[in-house]
């Protein structure tokens, strides 16, 4: 066997240990046999996890467990063990009576050690991408502040022009363009406060379907006006609830909707659904819209970012945001010219 095997009477002594014992846990078998695990392993108090599989098993017959453990190897390096423990049983000619224990022992410190360095690169990803958030909003919420103080003064002066009917016609009607995108960055500038001005996350208990309902109808109101129909399937358990903050995660899923509708075509179809995974709750938006350029997908989440003509590119900015604060995560997959499907999945 690859495993290290330890058989022990109900009193703790060992009965059998086979050869893997010896290269594993650095005593022989015939050590553990004649020596116990009394001198071998608890005067350690090192591998004192280790040593409380054994005790668990010999005085509170607490077995048919399953647990992982740091071993401190008499070479002086740690390794990770997996434990399982079972009672063995002899049968009779009428019942089966209670004679021992097994322990099985599974080396898995190269498993443990990736696992470990896997979540420890899952941490700086998040970390990384936490940063780049607070970064890309001080500098938005910097140039918005910068924006503001001469916008207004253009609009000012630029309303001025347009309101004096001694002006030429044509002087009046670039008046008119100044204006109108004078109110093109206050829209800017006002989402950039809206997504800077989010209140820290306040999460509760509850059921995540029941919110998305309420944001699809209210959002179905926008796609009528561009003959746009939403759909919601919802599929999660009967009383299925998840911790979040239903006011952030409202508004997430009205931008990435919102979104949906603005990039499909006349008469499409905006597919809306949540549904349970081995990862978490997902929350997910398919439409049949315009897709995404290979060489956008980069940017689609940095602020001020947007593909349409009057966009501000903040929408996708705050949805960033309102996932990671729920220590989620963002998959967009897209085609040009086929459509977006976005889901955020909580964990």
């Amino acid at each position: 066997m690859s495993d290290c095997l330890i058989v022990l009477d109900q009193h703790g002594d060992v009965l059998y240990a086979n050869k893997t014992s010896g290269q594993m846990l650095g005593c022989s078998p015939d050590d553990l046999i004649d020596h116990g695990l009394e001198m071998l392993f608890f005067m350690s108090e090192k591998n004192y996890d280790f040593n409380q599989i054994f005790l668990d098993a010999i005085h509170g017959k607490n077995v048919n467990n399953y647990s992982e453990v740091d071993y401190h190897h008499p070479d002086g390096f740690v390794r990770r063990l997996a434990a399982t423990t079972t009672y063995l049983m002899a049968t009779g000619e009428h019942e089966s009576s209670f004679i021992g224990f097994v322990a099985l022992f599974k080396d898995i410190t190269e498993v443990f050690n990736l696992r470990r360095e896997e979540q420890e690169l899952i941490r700086e990803k998040d970390r990384i991408a936490k940063e780049k958030i607070r970064s890309l909003h001080k500098l938005a919420m910097g140039v918005a502040h910068e924006i503001r103080n001469p916008m207004v003064t253009i609009g000012g002066f630029a309303t001025r022009i347009l309101k004096d009917e001694k002006n030429p016609e044509e002087t009046r009607r670039y008046g008119r363009i100044i204006v109108d995108h004078v109110k093109q960055l206050e829209k800017v500038v006002d989402r950039v406060h809206e997504c800077c001005d989010l209140p820290d996350i306040n999460p509760t208990k509850g059921n995540i379907s029941t919110v998305v309902a309420e944001a699809v109808s209210e959002m179905a109101s926008l796609g009528l006006k561009r003959n746009i129909s939403l759909k919601f399937r919802n599929q999660t358990p009967e009383r299925h609830s998840v911790t979040f903050d239903p006011y952030l995660f409202r508004l997430a899923v009205m931008q990435v909707l919102a979104n949906a509708i603005g990039f499909s075509n006349d008469g499409a179809v905006v597919d809306t659904a949540v549904y349970p995974t081995g990862e978490g709750l997902v929350f997910e938006v398919k439409d049949c819209g315009s897709g995404i350029k290979d060489e956008d997908k980069e940017y689609i989440f940095d602020p001020f970012f947007s593909t349409r003509a009057r966009g501000t590119g903040m929408g996708l900015a705050i949805v960033e945001r309102v996932v990671h604060e729920h220590m989620g995560r963002i998959e967009v997959e897209s085609e040009f010219g086929k459509g977006t499907t976005v889901r955020i999945i909580l964990p």
